[in-house]
């Protein structure tokens, strides 16, 4: 039975919010939209802003085949190396003095996985400093805090609030939002603007929210 205080339920319910929109960043970095995504985006109730809001609307009347096909031209065009300028999701890219692959940031990230049981999926073959990568940790830290306050456990909800925290200032604030201007610069489609302005949001709402928690 679930030993969660009356003070504690709106916590519990902002962070259930919170991990669910990390769910959905992480999975609309990590690859091309499937058909499937696509049709629960569709007969989902979220209700989204600005042009993510209109293109989730438009999905009723589209043929969802032919938008997957666009989307998928699209995620190539512009994290794949489809073009010439395309964006590398990676935090090693974006802050370590060289701006390649595989530099320390990815060593950092991977010490955090491991720290909290977390196993990237081999077969993907992306470095563990994707920008999926680290939206999933967060959503993980958002589930851990979740069966702590399920379960009676304040010390540890606290302790996993506090890892959030800290990942959200020294990993995906110093360089999603560069990510997320560089987005903005190459994307055509309603979708991948949309989801840039959404990360944008969601990283300042949420470190504004984490920081009211600490104070």
């Amino acid at each position: 039975m679930d030993d969660v205080t009356r003070e504690n339920t709106e916590l519990l319910e902002d962070t259930a919010t919170r991990k669910a929109v990390f769910e959905f960043l992480s999975a609309a970095y990590l690859n091309e939209m499937s058909f499937e995504f696509l049709e629960g985006l569709r007969d989902s109730r979220i209700e989204l802003e600005g042009e993510l809001g209109s293109f989730v609307d438009s999905l009723a009347r589209a043929d969802l085949e032919e938008v997957r096909v666009d989307l998928a031209s699209e995620y190539a065009r512009i994290f794949l190396g489809m073009s010439p300028s395309p964006v590398a999701p990676y935090e090693s890219v974006y802050v370590s003095d060289l701006h390649i692959l595989m530099q320390e940031p990815r060593d950092q990230v991977l010490g955090e996985y491991r720290a909290e049981d977390i196993a990237v999926v081999k077969d993907l073959r992306l470095p563990e400093d994707h920008v999926a990568f680290e939206f999933a940790f967060m959503a993980h830290m958002c589930q851990k805090t979740i069966d702590a306050l399920r379960s009676g456990d304040e010390p540890e909800a606290q302790r996993c609030l506090s890892k959030q925290r800290e990942f959200l200032a020294d990993h995906l604030l110093a360089w999603v939002p560069d990510l997320c201007a560089d987005v903005l610069k190459r994307a055509r489609t309603p979708f991948y603007r949309g989801v840039a302005v959404l990360t944008q949001d969601c990283l300042e709402s949420d470190r504004a929210y984490l920081a009211a928690l600490a104070a």
